[in-house]
């Protein structure tokens, strides 16, 4: 009688083991989904809000009817690895300039845009002024180091302002709200 439950025991700690291997952990998830979207496959929309006007929605497919700009921008990124620590980095990315995503959404004198990051949870939303959004360094971005889509990004689509700060890069843009 008492060898029953010990079996049972073994029986349900072999069927544990197995079931851990069968299946994917979460990480392994994340990356097959990321490996999956080239930037051949990419295609992306961002929410775009207006204060005091209507909104509307900016594709990839207006942002590539312009010349595609290359800047090199550190920025601070927290990484989904085991390691949760934030790092700071150096990339080449590519994009539009912003004054053209202004200017194609007929607010190109805004005065200044609220950017915020598909993880809200963690990041604060981003605040630019005048100054930074006509910068040539600053850029709505989807192509990094030249060939792949931006990195740890849930829009692939995202904001690089060469000459702004490490805190000043978001990586995965959910809406923009602009404020003429």
């Amino acid at each position: 009688m008492k060898r029953i439950p010990l079996l049972l025991m073994i029986l349900l700690f072999i069927s544990a083991l197995f079931a851990g291997c069968a299946g994917k952990t979460p990480d392994v998830i994340e990356s097959e989904k990321n490996a999956k979207v080239t930037l051949e496959t990419l295609d992306w929309a961002i929410p775009v809000e207006i204060d005091g006007g209507e909104s509307t929605t900016y594709t990839l497919a207006q942002a590539k009817a312009h010349k595609i700009v290359k800047i090199y921008c550190s920025y601070r990124f927290v990484p989904r690895s085991s390691n949760t620590a934030p790092q700071v980095t150096t990339a080449i990315f590519e994009g539009i300039l912003f004054s053209d995503f202004l200017a194609d959404i007929g607010y190109p004198d805004a005065s200044s845009v609220t950017i915020y990051h598909t993880n809200e949870s963690y990041y604060k939303p981003f605040e630019f002024d005048k100054e930074i959004l006509n910068d040539p360094g600053s850029i709505i971005t989807w192509i990094q180091n030249k060939k792949e889509v931006i990195a740890e990004s849930d829009s692939y689509v995202g904001f690089a302002a060469a000459n702004g700060g490490v805190d000043d890069m978001c990586h995965s843009i959910a809406r923009i709200v602009v404020h003429p």
